[in-house]
């Protein structure tokens, strides 16, 4: 019998050493675990489990510690082009997309988070240079590869393969991109140049401390890691990957992890034999003028319905006439190509052409929610403080099932500290959605079902996906 498995003190260890580094697989993993703790004790000649988890507490010396556990406890074994199907999809599938909308910054920004040894963002930087080699050049590229496992990070930057981490590598792509030293293949100094390595824990519970200020991802990698987290752990590092993209940005989980609830707040496309997940964009596509379906609201009134109701005879700071106290007219009023002019000028970013000609367009058709709503868009680009709450007020008061609407004031109202507002505006939207088709899509959300919304609103409620 294992001793360590007797000691009072192992599950509170345990527990701490799962709730330091996320790794749920070891929740019913004892075995292992505890052959590896009974090999610490007796290493530092420790007594129990009670005083090696003193010993973790205890300052740099617990840190380094940390350090050797961690680099026992997780799993390095990768290779080049792992889930050849996936680098297909890669290649053919997202990377001509970014780079079309990419094309005016020609800025590229990965990050392959959980990189191990280092073969994914290699095989990253390997298949740009090679494919896309024309398309790419005078580009800025930026591969952001993090795991939590110190050593496999220095052996990453070093750059030195054994066989088998190439067992599903062309002979052409071993003989171009890298040299054979003794019984090691070592990557080619051109495919470290786009690469930074360095150390991140994903349990931290924000990701913009890890990276550039203002990073938005283009691509994010996340295979096969996942699958180590528990399921609480993985629904919130989804919404935080959604949030770490930019508009249209891409998510590529393992195989495995595919069918994770909280990946519903994605668009899911389907690529030859996998599955990628895109994060809408909110000004492009085709513009949608149709009604949600549905009756009268279910589930009682709107907390924020009233709230929402301008000053009958206000202003918007862009002189467009704010709705009145009389009946609003058919808010769903077709609006002509016009509309589609502002989303053109978006997708260029000429955010202040665009808030330009949003202008005429509320001189125009002032009653019309969407118009309202995508002004609150460009000014939230502009970076003008107070109007996108106003203009989503204004849209909300011509539209009360305009859940979208309801969304973007709920993230509003959040980020300026009022959290129970907020709370009260992502409620609005399961209510306004509750009972419409699951693939439904909602209205000015082009490629935003209604269950993706009903996700990313329970993500900002605390409401565990799927319930």
């Amino acid at each position: 019998m294992n001793r360590v498995l007797q000691d009072p003190g192992y599950n509170r260890l345990k527990d701490h050493l799962i709730e330091s580094t996320g790794l749920s697989f070891y929740t019913d993993r004892d075995e292992p675990l505890s052959k590896l703790v009974a090999e610490r004790l007796a290493v530092l000649g420790l007594r129990n489990c009670s005083s090696y988890a003193e010993f973790l507490a205890y300052g740099e010396t617990g840190c380094a510690e940390m350090e050797v556990l961690i680099a026992q406890l997780t799993i390095g074994e990768t290779y080049f082009f792992r889930d050849e199907e996936q680098f297909a999809a890669i290649r053919d599938v997202i990377l001509p997309d970014i780079l079309a909308r990419k094309r005016r910054s020609r800025q590229l920004l990965i990050w392959s988070a959980g990189c191990a040894t280092g073969a994914e963002p290699y095989s990253l930087a390997i298949l740009l240079a090679r494919a896309l080699g024309d398309r790419i050049r005078g580009w800025q590229i930026n591969i952001h590869a993090t795991d939590l496992n110190r050593g496999f990070l220095i052996q990453a930057a070093e750059g030195k393969f054994r066989p088998g981490a190439l067992r599903s590598t062309s002979d052409a792509v071993k003989r171009e991109c890298f040299v054979k030293d003794g019984l090691v293949w070592a990557i080619h100094p051109r495919y470290k140049q786009w690469i930074s390595f360095h150390q991140m824990n994903l349990m931290d519970s924000d990701f913009s401390t890890s990276f550039p200020a203002g990073s938005h991802f283009d691509l994010i990698l996340c295979r096969n890691v996942m699958i180590y987290f528990s399921r609480e752990m993985n629904n919130r590092l989804i919404g935080q990957f959604h949030q770490a993209l930019g508009d249209g940005g891409w998510l590529v989980p393992g195989a495995a992890e595919s069918n994770m609830d909280n990946l519903k707040i994605f668009r899911g496309v389907n690529a030859a034999g996998t599955r990628l997940y895109q994060k809408m964009p909110l000004l492009s596509g085709p513009l949608s003028s149709g009604p949600l379906p549905g009756g009268p609201l279910p589930g009682g009134p709107l907390d924020e319905a009233q709230e929402a109701a301008p000053e009958p005879g206000s202003k918007s700071s862009l002189g467009a006439p704010a709705p009145s106290g009389e009946s609003p007219a058919d808010p769903l009023l077709v609006v002509p190509a016009d509309l589609d002019g502002l989303r053109q000028l978006a997708d260029h970013g000429d955010w202040q052409g665009a808030a330009e000609y949003g202008k005429q367009l509320l001189s125009q058709h002032g009653l019309n929610a969407e118009v309202h709503f995508y002004h609150a868009l460009i000014f939230e680009k502009l970076g003008i403080v107070d109007e996108p709450e106003i203009s989503l007020r204004h849209a909300i008061y011509l539209d009360r099932k305009f859940a979208l609407a309801h969304y973007h004031l709920g993230l509003a109202l959040k980020r300026g500290g009022q959290t129970a507002a907020a709370a009260r505006c992502f409620g609005n939207v399961l209510k306004v959605l509750a009972g419409l088709p699951d693939v439904a899509m909602v209205t000015a959300g082009p490629g935003v079902t209604v269950t993706g919304l009903k996700e990313l609103a329970k993500m900002h409620l605390g409401i565990p996906s799927g319930v």
